[in-house]
């Protein structure tokens, strides 16, 4: 792994750290884009109970806005109550725009590995090939068998690269549309929460 390693040249080491980005990105996302974690089942449903019983009190607000995505919203949309129903859902949209740079938070720097990690392995085996021809004319003839060696060592860093960079692309197209459901389950329960407090 090493001789592979020390092959593909230093330009196998803003690669590495492409990699570890890509696995520290995927991880965090993985967890944090959790469905119990963003918008559980049945909360907005356990917070009408509480409006019904008049036993939401401010420390319990506090509670379930920091407890998830949805119950932010959900509160926050219960602080304008007092407010008409277009203003309220207005300030809705607004919250929704901030979750939403939230849940989307590192998707850019993912989209980003997987468009550079490519260019940067065929970046480091065209600086290979160069220099394998290159020795070439210095030694003035060609042996076959470290020509093949010297191309396959160039050919290292593409190799590499797009390993980082389809796994990469892969995670980015999940995360994405994951982002897009959870957007959508929240405006759904935000709007079945606005239709109970304007029916009561």
């Amino acid at each position: 792994m090493d001789n592979i390693l020390f092959a593909g040249g230093w330009f196998i080491w803003p690669l590495l750290v492409c990699s570890v980005l890509l696995i520290s990105i995927v991880f965090e996302r993985l967890w944090f884009l959790q469905r119990r974690l963003v918008a559980p089942k049945g909360l907005h449903r356990q917070v009408q109970n509480l409006i019904s019983k008049n036993a939401l009190t401010a420390e319990l607000q506090d509670e379930i806005a920091t407890t998830s995505q949805l119950g932010d919203l959900l509160i926050y949309c219960y602080q304008y109550h007092s407010h008409p129903r277009n203003f309220v859902e207005t300030k809705a949209e607004e919250k929704a725009s901030e979750i939403s740079l939230i849940l989307e938070r590192n998707l850019s720097m993912l989209s980003t590995i997987a468009s550079i990690s490519p260019l940067l392995g065929l970046l480091g085996t065209v600086v290979g090939m160069i220099t394998v021809f290159a020795n070439i004319n210095i030694n003035g003839s060609a042996n076959t068998d470290l020509l093949a060696t010297g191309i396959s060592e160039a050919l290292i860093t593409t190799a590499f690269g797009l390993i980082i960079a389809v796994p990469a692309l892969i995670f980015y197209r999940y995360f994405e549309q994951k982002t897009v459901n959870l957007l959508s389950i929240l405006q759904a329960n935000a709007s079945l929460f606005l239709d109970f407090i304007y029916k009561k």
